[in-house]
């Protein structure tokens, strides 16, 4: 981003379910990123064993593992986990 550009900002939510705009979170500052780097490269090998399982099951079960195994994949590259962030749980020691 050029400097005197605006970009797209996030902001946390509070207890009550309303944006705290007080505390933005900036884009690449890392701050949505609460998985540990082992976690996340288990998360992603496991979730493309998991989605390749899937894929070769030509039924719902095998939809759904696909779709788990997507979520995983997500999770491992992205660094985030939705669960850990309602709990309020953070493995990233970085």
């Amino acid at each position: 981003m050029a400097h005197g550009e605006t970009g797209t900002l996030d902001y946390p939510t509070t207890r009550q379910g309303v944006r705290d705009l007080d505390h933005p979170i900036r884009p690449g500052s890392g701050a949505g990123v609460n998985v540990g780097p082992a976690e996340r490269a288990a998360s992603t090998l496991g979730g493309a064993l998991l989605a390749g399982f899937g894929l070769g099951r030509a039924d719902l079960l095998g939809l759904g593992l696909v779709a788990a195994g997507a979520a995983l994949v997500y999770r491992g590259h992205s660094g985030h986990c939705t669960a850990y962030s309602a709990l309020g749980i953070n493995h990233n020691r970085s």
